[in-house]
């Protein structure tokens, strides 16, 4: 690899689509040379060689960004440009960060800063002051800042608070485990819910098959990357995009939405009837009748029901748990135990909130058993909550991609 001339080192282009327009946003720059044969190979494995030395791999670097940056200028293109920076490069420049040698080549080739997205490998970063100063001086120029990989190895909130990133790109490890894994699923829609909560987009890359992009979307997250969207091309003329994929799983994502509400909705509305029907007939009284017994007479009537117990408005079990256990029906001590903190309590509050009589959590699992649950609650009077948990299957009430 240290015997590729400089005249056959050139840069290939990723097109990036975003969710809200289906149209390419940007392209990440790949280093890539022509071999012996004629066939263009990958610069990957030349930048991740152990045996690649700090000086080479930024000489190679540069004739790549510098072919790049000519190409781009050349074809004036107005999408974003990702490019690949390590810190290590950046440190020398900490005390003069104009002089980078990527902003010499946006001066040099007339190209906008903004236009500039900066990509950051998350276990190369280092949080110390040189290395935050030339980070900074890229945002305050306009170039917008990618956090790489994320979730590899360094998953750490200090360094994604000291940076700051406008966008973090999904580690591709995480994109195929999901498709095994529930538990990757749900890495996935937390790294998006708390991405969102904090001003941050979400890039998923490597995505290769329709079931990933599938799971990505449902996830949420505004960019996606990857060999079933799009290849990497020697242009960014008339590049080769597959949007029709995307478009497929946005479409199958807002068909899943409405198919889960409806079906939520129809399984409360059940719910309500059935236990409106059995408070009917017969009346609640706390003083005067044994709850356990209450519950069970109760229970029978509710066959998709795992169990059942009594809250007060301020979570504290007031009952033991009903519980079923293959065909029998069993007791467990929890009163006085306060469940405010869970977050099926939370949405029954907020629910209560709205004037609402009953509500169905989303789901979850069960800390002991992982098994997905439903929690279903119903206001039986000012001071006194009725909770059921519900081992619905998940597909049935959950009916997405992610599942």
């Amino acid at each position: 690899m240290r015997s590729i001339l400089s005249d056959r080192i050139i840069a290939y282009f990723q097109p990036i689509l975003s969710a809200d327009t289906k149209e390419i946003y940007g392209y990440e720059v790949l280093g890539r040379y022509v071999d012996d044969d004629g066939k263009i190979k990958s610069l990957g494995p030349f930048f991740g060689s152990p045996d690649i030395s700090h000086e080479e791999a930024l000489k190679m670097d540069r004739i790549v960004k510098r072919y790049a940056f000519k190409k781009y200028a050349e074809e004036q293109r107005g999408e974003y440009l990702f490019i690949n920076v390590r810190l290590a490069w950046l440190l020398p420049y900490a005390e003069n960060p104009e002089e980078m040698i990527t902003l010499q080549l946006v001066k040099e080739f007339g190209i906008a800063p903004e236009k500039l997205v900066i990509e950051i490998t998350e276990e190369e970063f280092n949080a110390s002051e040189e290395y935050i100063r030339t980070i900074v001086h890229y945002k305050k120029i306009g170039c917008r800042i990618a956090l790489d990989d994320y979730g590899k190895r360094a998953s750490n909130i200090d360094r994604l608070a000291k940076l700051q990133p406008d966008i973090i790109k999904i580690n591709i490890d995480y994109i195929h485990n999901s498709e095994q894994s529930y538990h990757y699923r749900e890495y996935l829609r937390s790294l998006a819910s708390f991405a969102d909560a904090v001003g941050i987009e979400v890039l998923y890359e490597g995505v290769e098959n329709q079931r990933q992009l599938d799971i990505c979307v449902s996830s949420k997250g505004r960019f996606y990357q990857g060999f079933l969207i799009a290849l990497p091309h020697a242009s960014m003329d008339n590049a080769a995009v597959n949007q029709s994929v995307l478009s497929e799983s946005i479409e199958t994502a807002h068909r899943a939405i409405q198919k889960r509400t409806i079906n939520t909705e129809t399984l409360k509305n059940s719910l309500d009837t059935q236990v409106e029907r059995f408070l009917l007939a017969n009346p609640f009284d706390r003083e005067k009748i044994n709850s356990d017994a209450y519950l069970i007479k109760l229970f029978l009537e509710l066959p998709d029901v795992q169990r059942i117990y009594l809250c007060s408005r301020q979570g504290v079990q007031l009952s033991n748990n009903i519980e079923r256990h293959s065909s029998d029906i069993i007791c467990h001590d929890y009163k006085n135990k306060n469940w405010a903190w869970r977050g099926h309590f939370h949405e029954t509050t907020k629910a209560f909130a709205r004037g609402r009589k009953s509500c169905l959590s989303n789901p979850y699992r069960d800390f002991t058993t992982k098994e997905p649950l439903f929690t279903y609650c119903y206001a039986i009077n000012d001071d006194v909550l009725l909770f059921a948990d519900i081992t619905q299957d998940m597909e049935r009430i959950n009916d997405y991609a992610a599942g």
